[in-house]
């Protein structure tokens, strides 16, 4: 055999011993390839959902949120609780509580089904009456600068923006969100908003120089004027218009809402409001005077038994002088007042234009509350000596029952709670059951009555009612 031919079987029998070597599993010298391992996954943290309560239930307390048993700082009307923060994209669901007579929570409301998304701003809105109140569900995305598709920022200044009808006396309102110097009747209105309504988020740029007025539907005439305000950049912003019940002549407030803060916008005059009950026996009609009574009085020609209506002062101390009708030399009373911004004051005026006189001066409520009814009993008749006051449900007498408003001197006043409904108010002699006068049919509602204990022309004792402020 020809020595290169050897070498050819020799050079092919070598290769296929190597073939057979790394077809064999089990063979010591089999080296494996290196495996590239994937990286593990980065895991996504959610972004947080904020939670937190309006509160426009117009004749309710202060409210709290509960959800897994954990309550955070309440909403006061108009405006938003502290937050919940939860990252989980789970379903809550939200308890509303308020605080009952013994401090202990009360369940208002339960079994709000609440959805949580990633970056998210939700807002638990309650509105209507505490005995049947209503819920709304705002669920907006975690406020971002709107961006071209290149990333690049549009406006820093934008701002997203929606309205939220908190208020209870109106059924619609028109709202004007306008440049400052805009005439409302030369444009229309930007939204007729509606009880309990929440109006989708509309892009502004923020600056100075805006204005939202509020006006009665298809009206001019102004229920609301924040004046010239500035916007807040760069976030969602709710606002909520609620009932005024200040003093003065505004109608409605306007809060602001975001970023966890509420703020109330415009400047709200709250003067010093005051009424005169003219209850003198001997005294047909009376002048009242802040000063001096060479001047145009302050209530002129108040006839006896009348309340007049409030009028508005600036925040003073005064001397009050009474006089008798067109009689600005004859005093019939003196003293000293002082009225405070904000605080709404009735004087009630007692006694004989023969004899003494005294002036009851009586702290009348703002925002009434459904569950706490406060009854003011007056007493103006000088004539009965101290009394008990009692108020009784239909069927409960006076011999089975505690006094409200126990050892009631003349002339002051006395509070006591009541529950609405029909009720019955009794005066008997201070500390037995001898009844003086009574029973006075009361008929309480959500408000602020009043039950003035008084005397006639002809000197028997009569009672004169007021229920101020209600709701219905």
């Amino acid at each position: 055999m020809k020595p290169k031919y050897l070498c050819w079987i020799l050079g092919l029998a070598l290769l296929l011993g190597i073939a057979g070597c790394d077809d064999d599993d089990s063979s010591p010298n089999t080296t494996t390839p290196p495996v590239e391992e994937e990286e593990p996954a980065t895991p996504v943290t959610p972004s947080p959902a904020l939670v937190r309560l309006l509160h426009a239930v117009v004749d309710a307390p202060v409210l709290f949120p509960r959800i897994d048993e954990l309550v955070v700082g309440g909403a006061a009307y108009g405006q938003a609780s502290s937050s919940f923060q939860f990252d989980d994209n789970d379903t809550r669901t939200v308890e509303i509580l308020y605080e009952g007579t013994e401090s202990e929570p009360v369940v208002l409301m339960d079994g709000i089904s609440l959805p949580i998304g990633d970056d998210r701003e939700v807002y638990v809105l309650v509105y209507g009456r505490f005995d049947d109140p209503q819920v709304a569900i705002i669920d907006n995305p975690s406020f971002s600068l709107p961006t071209d598709d290149d990333g690049n920022v549009l406006d820093e200044n934008a701002v997203d923006v929606q309205f939220v009808g908190g208020f209870f006396q109106y059924d619609e309102v028109d709202v004007y969100l306008t440049e400052a110097a805009t005439d409302i009747a030369t444009v229309g209105p930007t939204v007729t908003l509606s009880q309990g309504e929440v109006t989708p988020q509309v892009e502004y740029s923020a600056d100075s120089g805006w204005r939202i007025r509020v006006t009665p539907v298809g009206e001019q005439t102004v229920l609301f004027d924040s004046e010239s305000y500035t916007m807040l950049r760069a976030r969602n912003t709710v606002y909520m218009l609620t009932d005024y019940f200040g003093t003065g002549d505004d109608n409605l407030v306007l809060n602001r809402i975001g970023l966890g803060v509420s703020s109330v916008i415009g400047v709200i005059a709250a003067p010093a409001d005051l009424r005169v009950a003219h209850f003198i026996r001997n005294a047909p009609a009376v002048d009242l005077y802040f000063g001096n009574t060479n001047d145009t009085p302050e209530f002129d020609g108040i006839p006896y038994g009348t309340v007049t209506d409030y009028e508005s002062f600036a925040s003073q101390g005064v001397s009050v002088n009474v006089t008798p009708d067109d009689d600005n030399l004859t005093f019939l009373h003196e003293q000293q007042l002082v009225i405070g911004a904000g605080q709404r004051r009735t004087l009630l005026l007692s006694g004989d234009a023969n004899g003494v006189t005294e002036g009851i001066v009586l702290a009348d409520g703002d925002r009434p509350l459904a569950n706490a009814i406060q009854l003011q009993v007056a007493h103006a008749a000088p004539v009965v000596g101290d009394i008990d006051v009692y108020v009784l449900e239909p069927g409960e007498s006076v011999e089975g029952s505690d006094p409200a408003i126990p050892d009631l001197e003349y002339p002051l006043s006395g509070i006591a709670p009541v529950l609405a409904g029909s009720r019955s108010v009794v005066f008997t002699q201070r500390g037995n059951k001898t009844v003086v006068h009574g029973p006075v049919a009361l008929d309480v509602v959500v408000g602020f009555p009043t039950v003035i204990l008084t005397q006639d022309g002809d000197g028997a004792l009569s009672t004169r009612v007021l229920v101020d402020r209600t709701l219905e």
